[in-house]
């Protein structure tokens, strides 16, 4: 069993930030309606063999259309049924729509392919009598290629949701969803791809072809994921995009013909090759008395760009007709019953077959609420919830809203019946409870007294490509002997990994305080031309959103190239950074800081010596500044590392005393940095027994008591 968040998989479901902040592409806010005729130019230009085989193609089908044509009668009902799966491909955000919203896309889709959708009555007196029922029904398929059991929805975390398109023989989005969830044939299924932008439009496809195998999954629709169905992230304007794109994937072109340029005139000698619909410039606007070739045109046609569509004509019916009974690309094995008997949608199926699941998020600060919402099929009639920890512990509605207060990792059990079959399924861990307030001030971390990274509680990572990712290194550091590396040499570009912290309690701090973030970084290129970017980002209600306060990127994160894989070797090639543009607003009692990388291609980054504080403490006297210094091991057998917080660059002595005032040892002399600063005792050869560490630095002497066992 799969187990799906809406808003991500397990804890990266708490990554929903700001689109145009956190990703490396941005969907444009106003998309270009169709991109089909563009898709298909850039396959030309790359492949002319490609633009030869769909000529011959187009020619053999118009004959088969025309043949078709002459052959078929509006009273003749034959209504194709047609196998759907709908790829969401996400980033955790709002564009993993839920169920209901690709539910009312198919419906949607189904009023326009069966002439039944509301705003037909809309259609102008001149073109009612040419409105069609192209008696098409597209059902969400049941079962896998195996045969198995399948809700017809995957859901695919991949950065791919930014869609490139199909390029020199590879297409990234369809790859990511089969390398996640299996080939889904095209000639088996209609596969629909739901992402943040497909390549600046709105949707696009490509119509029946020959040059992409009809056993694989190139010749799909890509739809933004605004623009599926009304409810959720879409809404009333975006009702028959979907239909628009199904039409290009039956054949159909826009009503001036092969472009993606409506209002143009020269498009009046152009031709959709249907018949009945006027040749026509074009419409990006809702003018219904629209006549631009010396004819009234088909403003309201479902193939134009008018936001007002309304109707197929009878000979657009036909065509797609006639490209659901064609060879190519293999559509005409969509709608045989051995085909629908195969993916399920035949008969309906009443029995439960799968336990599935969602929830809002994974990861919570104690005290917050996580709404589950059972996705189980089929024919489910009642339900029952565990949910340790949770209150309250168990429920019996699709959809439950449970707080968790105490701290832990959580299992969820879902227990499903139809009546005669009952089936469960628990899945262990799935909710983990940070504690509110988190971590107190100061917070410092070198990475030297981690031994496990991510503990999938004080920190986590998110690694986008399963590839490299952060973790824990001796071989460069800050200070001390340890720092967290990313090794990114000569990785391929588009990579994006992240690591965030657990919760840490900022709301000590007065709204008047100027608050402090510090690290220190190394990196180098590999090459002068590459741009990764090192970005971090805050959070106020504990991972739930993020906003950007550091973006380092190109020569600003280093204009150095090393062509070999880099290491830092000296204490000069660390960079210290310090972020003071946190507000007020962020001083919570669940604030968490997260680290992105970005990578293009190019070379190894390490982090060290991170540091929060406000920056009061830099001249805070010494009875406060006695609460930043801390030794561990305590109790310790051989070693220990002494943490001594610096409120400003100075200069230190460090020893150790017997409980009688002699020193034992001098463990350090010199200059410290501002943040965490971290010291090795050796006392392996030292009697069991009390000591005293003494710090001496510009603000006084500090102390801290230090056992032998």
């Amino acid at each position: 069993m799969k187990i799906y968040s809406l808003l991500g998989l397990a804890f990266l479901s708490n990554f929903a930030f700001s689109q145009n902040e956190a990703q490396q592409n941005i969907a444009p806010s106003n998309p270009e309606f169709c991109g089909k005729n563009t898709q298909t130019e850039l396959i030309y230009q790359q492949h002319p063999e490609y633009k030869i085989q769909d000529s011959i193609d187009q020619a053999q089908f118009q004959i088969d259309y025309e043949n078709f044509m002459q052959n078929w009668s509006p009273d003749e009902r034959v209504t194709y049924t047609i196998p759907v799966v709908v790829h969401v491909v996400h980033l955790g955000g709002n564009e993993n729509i839920s169920n209901e919203q690709i539910y009312d896309g198919i419906e949607k889709l189904n009023l326009d392919f069966s002439n039944t959708n509301p705003d037909g009555v809309n259609t102008v007196a001149a073109f009612q009598s040419l409105r069609a029922n192209p008696d098409f029904v597209f059902k969400l398929a049941t079962k896998d290629g195996n045969g198995n059991c399948h809700s017809g929805i995957t859901r695919t975390y991949s950065s791919t949701t930014y869609d490139t398109g199909l390029s020199n023989g590879s297409h990234p989005i369809v790859e990511a969803v089969q390398a996640a969830q299996g080939n889904w044939p095209q000639n088996k299924y209609l596969n629909l791809f739901i992402c943040i932008d497909p390549s600046g439009a709105a949707g696009y496809t490509y119509r029946p072809a020959n040059w992409y195998p009809s056993t694989g999954m190139y010749g799909g629709i890509m739809l933004r994921h605004d623009y599926m169905g009304t409810i959720g992230t879409a809404g009333s304007n975006a009702k028959h995009i979907l239909s628009h794109e199904v039409g290009h994937w039956f054949n159909l072109a826009h009503p001036w013909g092969s472009t993606n340029s409506p209002g143009d005139a020269a498009n009046c000698s152009s031709d959709d090759n249907v018949t009945d619909t006027p040749n026509t410039i074009g419409w990006s606007s809702c003018n219904l008395s629209g006549n631009s070739c010396n004819s009234d045109d088909n403003v309201q046609n479902i193939m134009e760009y008018s936001f007002c569509s309304t109707m197929f004509t009878t000979g657009q019916a036909v065509r797609m007709q006639a490209a659901a009974n064609s060879n190519t690309a293999d559509r005409v094995n969509l709608w045989t019953n051995a085909n629908l008997a195969a993916t399920g949608v035949d008969v309906p199926n009443t029995s439960v077959c799968q336990v599935d699941f969602s929830s809002t998020t994974t990861i919570i600060c104690a005290g917050n609420t996580v709404d589950f919402s059972d996705l189980s099929f089929f024919g489910v009639t009642n339900r029952t919830w565990t949910l340790p920890g949770g209150t309250p512990s168990t429920s019996n509605d699709s959809l439950a809203s449970i707080v968790y207060n105490t701290p832990g990792t959580y299992s969820v059990t879902l227990e499903i019946t139809d009546g005669a079959n009952t089936i469960s399924e628990t899945s262990t861990n799935y909710i983990t409870v940070l504690p509110n307030p988190g971590t107190p001030l100061p917070f410092t971390e070198g990475f030297e007294n981690l031994s496990t990274f991510p503990d999938n509680f004080n920190y986590f990572i998110e690694n986008d490509d399963d590839g490299n990712t952060w973790a824990i290194t001796n071989t460069a550091a800050s200070l001390g002997d340890k720092s967290l590396k990313l090794s990114n040499y000569n990785v391929a570009g588009g990579t994006e990994d992240r690591f965030v912290t657990g919760p840490i309690d900022l709301s000590v701090l007065d709204a008047s305080e100027n608050f402090l973030i510090t690290f220190d970084y190394a990196y180098n290129k590999r090459t002068s031309a590459d741009l990764e970017k090192l970005r971090v980002y805050v959070s106020k209600d504990c991972g739930v959103t993020w906003s950007l306060r550091k973006n380092l990127q190109g020569d600003n994160l280093s204009p150095t190239v090393s062509s070999s894989s880099y290491s830092p070797t000296d204490k000069s090639e660390w960079t210290t950074i310090t972020i003071d543009n946190v507000t007020s607003s962020y001083y919570v009692s669940n604030f968490r800081l997260m680290f992105q990388f970005l990578g293009d291609d190019g070379n190894n980054v390490y982090i060290d010596n991170i540091n929060l504080y406000p920056e009061s403490w830099l001249s805070t006297p010494e009875n406060t500044l006695e609460n930043t210094i801390s030794v561990y091991p305590n109790p310790t057998a051989n070693s220990s590392t002494i943490n001594y917080f610096s409120t400003g660059n100075d200069i230190v002595t460090i020893s150790l005393f017997n409980v009688v005032g002699e020193k034992i040892i001098d463990v350090y002399t010199g200059d410290v940095n501002i943040g965490n600063n971290q010291f090795d005792v050796d006392m392996e050869n030292l009697p069991k027994g009390i000591y005293i560490v003494k710090i001496s630095d510009s603000t006084g002497i500090h102390t801290v008591k230090l056992i032998k066992e």
